[in-house]
């Protein structure tokens, strides 16, 4: 699949241009890959093909397939929590820095059938000239965004014993064209998906959707709990979904200066400059009890847009630092209300979909307004990733293309279910 530079260009005639900026919402701006020793394809920017042909994890799957078919369920309930069967109980996973994660080594429930043999209707066939399919194009463009700003980091171990993670998660919503500050569009017309090469000044990204698309997505997430579960005679042995419903509260504050010296250096690289930093503490609405305190830092992003879909797609590499010091010592940020989150999240294996109500009340005109904001994010194993392409890189068995092209699967299959947002 071919890369695609974003051209700012002011007069658009396709009629299903949407105008974004009567709503206020926030726009994430791309963060840049700083690697000395590798430089990454940021957003898909175009290197030569011997530099993406020889990153270490590529050279074991030469004679890899790597194809997973997409299956679409029909919607059911209604903004309400799944209840497949009576004997369904969610399983709360292990918090991490307040993020629910999944082992990549614990063994999954359910198994695949083998896929049918294609000879039997087409007589003598294979996939390609050689015999395996070549590689599609977006996945390999993220897993080598992955590989070189998670798996080849020479510091995993360091960023641990400090209580740094790396967060790997896909939000969707609208790639925006920052000139017009409506969603991007290519000059010329694109059919399918495709990776956007780097080009901050052009493009910005709103991580946000209607409640309709909401609702559709909810209802559809939790007819998939349902078509998943063990207990459905219709399941197939598929991998179980297992569902969470949280309610928390963000609250953000500074940290003083006095304390910057003290956060790593792989941080303070991160961080934005001539911007105080922030401290994310998360609080269970219910009994208030503090669930989370972070520190965030971008490390690079990747842009895809999605023109036979109502949503694009971020895909985000970012540090979550625990912050262990006294709440007490911080400042209130006045320039970020608390967020109310109302989650729902859907884990199967190494993935996890969060779907989100945010609600803040800010100031405005001498009062104050509640503003609301639907999101959905994708978040991806770092440890499956870490583990997978450490095995590709030193060429043991592994299925690094594959937890790939699951995430993106994912991606696509949500941005797809979303309905159009009406003209």
């Amino acid at each position: 699949m071919a890369t695609v530079t974003p051209q700012s260009e002011n007069g658009y005639t396709n009629s299903t241009k949407r105008k974004l900026d009567d709503r206020e919402m926030p726009v994430e701006q791309p963060r840049p890959s700083q690697y000395p020793d590798v430089k990454p394809p940021v957003n898909g920017e175009s290197r030569t093909s011997q530099s993406h042909t020889n990153l270490q994890w590529a050279q074991s799957i030469k004679t890899k397939t790597a194809f997973a078919s997409k299956k679409r369920g029909l919607a059911k309930l209604n903004g309400k929590q799944p209840e497949p069967y009576a004997t369904a109980t969610p399983v709360v996973k292990s918090e991490i820095n307040g993020n629910h994660q999944v082992s990549p080594a614990a063994p999954r429930q359910g198994t695949y059938d083998a896929p049918p043999d294609q000879t039997i209707l087409l007589g003598p066939w294979e996939k390609s000239i050689t015999g395996n399919p070549p590689m599609d194009q977006t996945t390999k463009k993220i897993a080598d965004f992955l590989f070189t700003t998670v798996v080849s980091r020479n510091d995993l171990g360091e960023l641990l014993s400090r209580g740094v993670e790396i967060e790997i998660e896909a939000k969707l919503g609208h790639l925006i064209d920052k000139q017009t500050n409506v969603r991007f569009e290519p000059n010329v017309r694109i059919e399918t998906e495709c990776v956007l090469a780097e080009n901050s000044n052009l493009i910005a990204f709103r991580s946000s959707m209607t409640d309709a698309q909401h609702s559709t997505l909810n209802n559809f997430l939790n007819a998939q709990v349902a078509a998943a579960h063990p207990n459905n005679p219709d399941s197939k042995k598929r991998v179980s979904i297992d569902y969470l419903h949280r309610k928390e509260t963000d609250t953000f504050y500074h940290l003083p200066h006095s304390e910057l010296p003290h956060l790593p250096a792989v941080i303070r690289e991160y961080l934005k400059p001539h911007q105080p930093v922030k401290v994310r503490v998360t609080r269970d609405q219910k009994t208030g009890n503090v669930l989370a305190k972070i520190i965030k830092a971008r490390i690079a992003d990747m842009s895809i847009y999605n023109p036979q879909a109502p949503l694009d797609c971020r895909i985000s590499v970012n540090f979550e630092m625990r912050f262990d010091g006294d709440i007490g010592l911080l400042v209130p940020s006045p320039d970020a209300p608390e967020r109310h989150k109302d989650r729902m999240s859907y884990t199967q294996g190494p993935y996890q979909i969060d779907l989100t109500l945010v609600t803040q009340i800010m100031a405005a005109n001498g009062g104050n307004r509640t503003s609301k904001e639907h999101e959905l994010e994708i978040e991806l194993s770092t440890a499956a990733v870490s583990e997978q392409g450490r095995r590709a890189a030193t060429n043991e068995p592994h299925e690094y293309p594959s937890l790939v092209e699951g995430f993106l699967n994912n991606v696509l299959v949500l941005a797809r279910e979303a309905p159009p947002v009406p003209q």
